[in-house]
């Protein structure tokens, strides 16, 4: 009886915030707003599910032909519920819908929402052989093809938050017919160059090459959704009451660069969404350009051999980022640690249809407060749709 009560009794301290458990499509709905599930297949045999928000709450589906589409890509780890955490009011998905946008939620391979092949699941070796360079090169593409198709428009709005940018840079760099089929497209600390990353992660980079030996010789690992025991964990050490969330949040700042932005009470639903699956390959990608500054380019085997058959040279040319004629605009922050000033600068040399930049200079404003600070809907949200919006009747 003792060790029965004591179970009851830990359940009945859990936060009892709902949002915590509940999956993209739930969380849409819970709070009124309409919500379609899609589906599209990659070109090498991946299955992505594309979330939508057609129309606002209180609209009618028939208004749906004059609403452009807007693309929202997540970052690593992430998944289509980053974009709608924070719910109505404070959430860039909401905001748009409310706009009068047809509003996609795109999903990478390989996290909970995507976790489908035509010929392989993910115990399979070569599942989780992918980084960047894949997402950019198949599944971005595949998004926006399906899209476009859908609700027969030419090209739509993209907005990616980190890693969400980097795939596009791909896709626009390596399939520059891609460039016309998007109107604008907005990053969210940019993430592409690597030289400068800050915080206990750099130390992670000095296994880089040892993870590509690990992962061209026994299989690049997943980096794994949360279990159902690390949401408990989440829930019971982090929720807004208990003494050790301080500890939850100082853990999460460690990454990313210390903030004030994200309401602590917040941090066991966003704890309960991410990571939300993804591969290692990905991390070490990144780790690349770390080692080798003021580089972005494909995926560096290690191998001269393998290097030239995929690529045609003993090391990976540079994605040609001059080729990129898509309208261009960056949201930046001097304390980001991932997606740095000074990498976010060299990002910017090297395009030439930069259109909009801006820096967010606040001392404490990080990686992820674009996705879930409380001031991101008057320094990121706002100016974001204004100038979509400017562009919305160009197109």
């Amino acid at each position: 009886m003792l060790a029965v009560s004591g179970v009851a009794g830990v359940r009945a301290k859990l936060d009892p915030n709902p949002d915590i458990e509940l999956k993209t499509d739930e969380l849409i709905k819970k709070y009124g707003y309409p919500f379609e599930k899609h589906t599209t297949i990659t070109d090498d045999g991946y299955i992505l599910c594309l979330h939508r928000i057609p129309y606002s709450r209180g609209n009618h589906e028939n208004y749906c032909s004059k609403r452009p589409p807007v693309l929202l890509m997540h970052g690593l780890g992430g998944s289509s519920a980053d974009w709608i955490l924070m719910g109505p009011g404070n959430s860039l998905a909401y905001a748009l819908a409310d706009m009068g946008y047809d509003v996609w939620l795109g999903n990478n391979r390989g996290n909970i929402y995507s976790r489908n092949h035509t010929t392989m699941d993910p115990t399979h070796r070569y599942f989780w052989d992918f980084s960047y360079h894949e997402l950019g090169i198949h599944d971005l593409p595949s998004s926006i093809d399906y899209i476009l198709a859908r609700t027969g428009r030419r090209s739509l709005f993209y907005v990616g938050h980190s890693q969400g940018t980097t795939q596009f840079l791909v896709m626009a760099s390596q399939k520059p017919q891609y460039n016309g089929k998007i109107a604008l497209a907005t990053g969210l600390a940019p993430a592409a160059f690597t030289g400068y990353l800050r915080g206990p992660i750099t130390q992670l980079t000095k296994l880089t090459y040892f993870g590509v030996w690990v992962g061209e010789n026994f299989g690049y690992p997943e980096l794994e959704s949360r279990s159902r025991w690390g949401k408990f964990i989440s829930r019971l050490f982090c929720q807004s009451a208990a003494p050790t969330q301080i500890f939850c949040s100082t853990k999460f700042y460690l990454l990313v660069g210390f903030s004030h932005e994200i309401d602590l009470d917040k941090f066991p639903v966003i704890l309960g969404h991410i990571p939300a699956g993804a591969s290692w390959k990905q991390l070490i990608h990144y780790g690349q350009g770390y080692i080798n500054p003021d580089t972005f380019r494909p995926f560096n085997y290690g191998n001269s051999k393998k290097n030239i058959l995929l690529y045609g040279s003993s090391i990976p040319p540079p994605y040609n980022l001059g080729a990129i004629t898509t309208p261009v605009a960056f949201f930046s922050s001097n304390n980001d640690w991932l997606a740095t000033p000074k990498d976010v600068e060299l990002l910017t040399n090297r395009l030439n249809s930069v259109v909009y930049h801006q820096r967010i200079s606040a001392n404490l404003f990080n990686h992820y407060d674009f996705l879930w600070g409380r001031t991101a809907p008057q320094l990121v949200l706002e100016p974001l749709i204004q100038l979509i919006e400017q562009y919305r009747y160009i197109h």
